[in-house]
């Protein structure tokens, strides 16, 4: 970043939702490049989570097994029913506060939400999906009513078989996940976010939690394919989708 150029945190909080203009985009990839206070600032704004997990548990830590009282001092039982209470109390606090920060909070905005959902697909995942196509039909037309965007008519890409269609969200945004199957097994997922006010992308390769993805935008859309596969097949199963929507 050359001297006397400022990016506020505003701007890259966007860039780290993945919400920058493209232009923008561009220019905090170029300005990191060389700049380590900005590197440091981009690492500032990134949430710790493994940190934050292990903080919340450390500060509300198991609490002691209750004793029992005996059974003719009955007159204190109240007390040891409030302590129970208390003790089960913080176990809940604990719990929910540390799931809460368990929850992702990927530094690349919803590709990033995208990438951790799809790591947890398996080939048995997809394999126990068995339903009628009228049911794939009709979970397409609410997906379709939720983007403002016709998936009923779907492209056909040698080598995917549709699974099924789900909405999702992030950060408020309807977010739907097409998931398909290879012949091999390996799931592959089609990706579309609303997100009105978007630049313009062509597709773009890249890689995110180990597995590869191909990205565009487009109108009022983004869109993701992603999946454990070589980039050539995945690129090319992409430019299919991106012809049709």
């Amino acid at each position: 970043m050359t001297q006397g150029t400022w990016i506020s945190d505003e701007d890259l909080t966007a860039y780290l939702d993945g919400e920058a203009e493209e232009a923008l985009h561009r220019k905090i990839d170029a300005a990191l490049a060389g700049d380590t206070g900005l590197q440091d600032r981009i690492a500032a704004l990134t949430l710790d989570v493994d940190a934050l997990r292990a903080g919340a548990l450390a500060a509300f830590p198991p609490p002691p097994p209750m004793p029992n009282l005996p059974a003719a001092n009955r007159s204190r039982a109240p007390l040891g029913v409030f302590s129970a209470g208390l003790a089960a109390g913080l176990a809940i606090g604990a719990f929910t506060f540390a799931t809460f920060f368990a929850q992702p909070a990927p530094p690349d905005g919803w590709a990033g939400f995208v990438a951790s959902y799809q790591k947890l697909y398996t080939a048995e995942t997809l394999n126990a999906i068995d339903q009628p196509p009228a049911e794939t039909q009709a979970q397409l037309l609410r997906v379709s009513e939720a983007i403002g965007l016709d998936l009923g008519n779907l492209p056909v890409v040698e080598g995917l078989t549709l699974k099924r269609a789900q909405i999702l969200g992030f950060k408020g945004k309807p977010l739907v996940q097409i998931a398909y199957q290879r012949t091999d097994g390996t799931p592959v997922a089609l990706c579309i976010i609303l997100s009105p006010a978007q630049d313009p992308m062509p597709l773009t390769e890249s890689e995110n939690k180990g597995l590869q993805t191909v990205r565009w935008n487009r109108d009022d859309h983004g869109f993701l394919l992603i999946g454990d596969m070589d980039p050539m097949p995945l690129k090319q199963a992409a430019e299919v989708f991106a012809a049709a929507l």
